[in-house]
């Protein structure tokens, strides 16, 4: 047997080989973004008439972007004890220095009535539907002076018109907002 009969006799096994290699990857991923966990996108908010926005009808979401432990779960019984329905706490891969409040739009009842419980946040907009409010922790937040001395605990609501977000069903470590990722850090 010459060079070419060999070389001819090995290819269309070898071939079919990673022809089969490459449909088990293909049915294996196709298997796996089936049966993988679906995500259900943000509730969008609820318009409601009221004069007056309060703590109990803002869903907070708190997270821990440092390394204190238990940071975002302290800060998080603050905000229960001030009323405030709390969403999520957890941990976020974003690296965050001091405080950042993120929600829908740094001008909405919301985020300016959570941005007062705090002295000098950082406050960003993120265009959520959901109209939800983060509180983003990092080390160097200082959880005693960085509260703010005299919170609102109401604030008026320009039109008589805001968009509320549906209660939270239940507490959950998974960061939402798509800017940030669950992490192995400490809540």
């Amino acid at each position: 047997m010459n060079f070419r009969k060999l070389l001819r006799a090995f290819s269309t096994p070898v071939t079919l080989l990673i022809l089969f290699a490459l449909l088990l990857a293909g049915v294996y991923w196709g298997y796996k973004t089936v049966t993988g966990k679906v995500t259900a996108p943000p509730t969008p908010c609820v318009t409601t008439a009221m004069s007056e926005l309060t703590p109990d009808k803002v869903t907070v979401n708190v997270y821990n972007g440092g390394d204190k432990n238990g940071l975002a779960t302290r800060v998080s019984q603050v905000l229960t004890k001030g009323g405030f329905a709390i969403g999520k706490v957890g941990n976020t891969d974003e690296k965050v220095a001091t405080i950042i409040i993120l929600g829908a739009d740094p001008e909405s009842p919301e985020v300016k009535l959570v941005a007062s419980w705090f002295a000098e946040p950082g406050i960003q907009a993120d265009n959520r539907s959901d109209h939800s409010v983060d509180v983003l922790l990092g080390n160097a937040y200082d959880e005693v002076k960085g509260l703010a001395a005299h919170p609102l605990t109401e604030i008026p609501i320009p039109g008589g018109v805001v968009c509320l977000p549906s209660p939270p069903t239940q507490a959950s470590a998974t960061p939402s907002g798509g800017t940030t990722g669950p992490s192995s850090k400490p809540t």
